[in-house]
């Protein structure tokens, strides 16, 4: 599978981030199919290329959650919406502490 990951780049204590397309198997630091974009979370400066990104997500690659969220920052994905509702019915020990509760 392929996958939309954070690479580390920069000097110690000094990171930066380039966003890659690379098979999940392999290791971080590893050779990339192609390198779509970077990130300083220093300066919080953020480049994309959308064009390729969107390319690369139409094809089926899997954006990892750290690099869905600056995807969500450029603008290129929407942000998922939870259902934070709870229909259920509660449970046998949840009933049985509220009736020695009453």
């Amino acid at each position: 599978m392929v996958k939309i990951r954070l690479t580390r780049t920069g000097k110690k204590n000094y990171a930066t981030y380039r966003l890659v397309v690379t098979n999940n198997r392999e290791k971080r630091e590893s050779k990339a199919i192609e390198y779509v974009g970077h990130y300083n979370p220093h300066t919080k400066e953020l480049k994309l290329e959308g064009e390729r990104i969107n390319y690369w997500l139409g094809v089926g690659a899997q954006p990892s959650d750290s690099a869905r969220s600056l995807l969500v920052k450029g603008g290129l994905v929407k942000k998922p919406e939870y259902n934070k509702t709870f229909k259920g019915v509660p449970g046998k020990k949840a009933t049985e502490r509220s009736k020695k509760e009453e």
